[in-house]
């Protein structure tokens, strides 16, 4: 797969945007400083996009200020301007509703959207993210950022090091490299400060699209607890604790990552079960899971049923087809089309 690169516009800027994949909309927010190039030049940030752009069209954007996008900040960045570089990669990609996937800060502009324009959000996938950080003390916040802003080269080696606790000496220089080409040190400090000082804790009750919260346990960047909290405030959110410290999602063991990630966006992503089939549109909903890897329970958290049920389904399934196991089962409807 090869991205395809362009640009909109808001309020005169340049927004640079990248796309790879057909399907559903999978739209990624905005990461405190991203270079969609290089990230495609990552191998593992690559491969987890292709992963999920097997069955959806995925997009993501580099902040204004970062990346591909206009370096220069006019003036300071703000939680509105933020939500609206989302809704305006938004309306370049599609006139319709996405399903989103918001990485650590990119949970703030994603929310204040969920509320604004909630016919345009099926879904979203929380992962990292948090709805403030207010358990950071107000002085240590400005150190932080003052550190980023003086000292730029020493705070990307610093962050790497939270990023990606237990990455080698060659990995964190190179995501110390990345982040020093994706921004400048007061872009990224005007960032960090913004990131850092929002609060979106009074919009979560308004945001009513189905939600999956995904938190690392041993996450050094967001604790675990902000995580839960986040989740604990959306009205229609499930929390999933994740094994690993990697802050970034295409780090660390991706099992746990992509069975919860095919539970929840699968059902938005399969096509229709060709009119052939024998089975029904829940028993094709199980299978597909089943396909994904996921055990029984998994799929009874995913679809919100009984692990009863989904046993029994399972049951159909395997006598409808005229399998034994759970694999040929999967195997078999994949080369007809079923699923």
């Amino acid at each position: 797969m090869e991205q395809d690169l362009r640009f909109t516009e808001l309020d005169g800027r340049r927004l640079a945007y990248a796309s790879v994949g057909e399907g559903p909309l999978l739209l990624f927010g905005g990461r405190w400083v991203s270079h969609l190039e290089e990230d495609w030049d990552n191998p593992a940030a690559r491969g987890f996009f292709e992963g999920l752009a097997r069955s959806h069209r995925v997009v993501r954007y580099d902040r204004l200020g970062v990346g591909l996008s206009d370096r220069v900040l006019e003036r300071p960045p703000t939680a509105e301007n933020e939500a609206a570089q989302l809704a305006a990669v938004l309306d370049a990609c599609t006139d319709g509703p996405a399903t989103f996937f918001a990485c650590s800060c990119a949970g703030l502009a994603t929310a204040r959207l969920a509320t604004e324009m909630p016919e345009r959000v099926e879904k979203i996938v929380f992962f990292g993210a948090y709805a403030s950080r207010d358990d950071i003390p107000e002085a240590t916040r400005r150190s932080l950022v003052d550190f980023a802003r003086v000292n730029w080269l020493l705070a990307t080696q610093m962050l790497s090091g939270l990023f990606i606790p237990r990455g080698g000496g060659d990995e964190i220089e190179a995501l110390s490299r990345y982040q020093r080409h994706a921004a400048d040190a007061d872009v990224a400090a005007a960032f960090l400060e913004l990131d850092l000082s929002s609060d979106v804790r009074p919009y979560l009750p308004a945001v009513t699209a189905p939600s999956l919260v995904l938190h690392r346990r041993g996450d050094r960047t967001v604790p675990i607890g902000r995580g839960r909290e986040l989740a604990s405030l959306l009205p229609n959110a499930r929390f999933v604790a994740l094994s690993g410290d990697a802050h970034l999602p295409w780090h660390d063991d991706q099992r746990d990552l992509q069975r919860a990630l095919a539970g929840f966006l699968d059902d938005a992503a399969a096509a229709e079960p060709n009119g052939t089939s024998p089975l029904s549109r829940r028993e094709t909903e199980v299978l597909r899971l089943v396909a994904a890897g996921l055990s029984n329970r998994e799929i009874a958290s995913s679809l919100v049923l009984s692990e009863h049920t989904v046993h029994r389904h399972v049951a159909n399934v395997l006598r409808k087809l005229t399998q034994s196991s759970r694999a040929a089962a999967a195997a078999t409807a994949t080369r007809a089309g079923y699923i």
